[in-house]
């Protein structure tokens, strides 16, 4: 390369680095201009998940099979609406303790979410089966019976949730829901 390419190259790498330093100063300026919208701030809600997940996720990588740090995780997805997330760390504890009735109910429930209900309520019961007085499977079971359009099931499940418990918080949904349908 000759003397004269090397500093044709050095002056159009000073004249960038110029212009990026001046736009970078002109839009620092253009923030503290009054009556201008101020940045996006991101919600703390989000903030909070983000170190969540971070914090479970670096977890796993020290017992990648530990349930309770995969079902957190799984729970936060679920809770966050990241439902494809949500099933796919349901499975692996499932793959872990099948019979994690827990872990079934809400593998149910994210199915459901992501526009797959029959599978879901396969999930479901196979919760309801592995632990009878499990009012939240049943709960559950109910719902996403009924959302999908299978009434008897729906009406069977809820029944069977207000039965362990009328009283309960879930037991008053259960009766809600059960309201709902007879009435459709």
């Amino acid at each position: 390369m000759t003397e004269r390419t090397k500093m044709f190259i050095l002056g159009i790498t000073i004249a960038v680095i110029g212009l990026v330093i001046f736009l970078n100063l002109k839009g620092k300026e253009d923030i503290n201009k009054p009556n201008e919208t101020p940045p996006l701030q991101i919600p703390q809600n989000l903030l909070q998940t983000d170190m969540k997940e971070r914090q479970l996720k670096a977890a796993l990588e020290q017992s990648p099979e530990n349930r309770d740090i995969l079902f957190r995780l799984g729970s936060l997805y679920f809770e966050s609406n990241r439902y494809n997330e949500a099933i796919e760390i349901y499975k692996r504890i499932l793959k872990i303790k099948s019979d994690d009735v827990e872990t079934l109910t809400d593998l149910g429930l994210a199915l459901h979410y992501t526009h797959n209900s029959q599978e879901g309520i396969k999930y479901l019961k196979k919760a309801t089966s592995l632990s009878p007085d499990h009012q939240r499977a049943w709960l559950s079971l109910g719902f996403v019976s009924g959302a999908s359009g299978n009434k008897d099931l729906a009406e069977r499940a809820l029944k069977k949730a207000i039965s362990i418990g009328a009283d309960t918080p879930m037991g008053k949904e259960a009766s809600r829901i059960l309201n709902l349908l007879k009435n459709q």
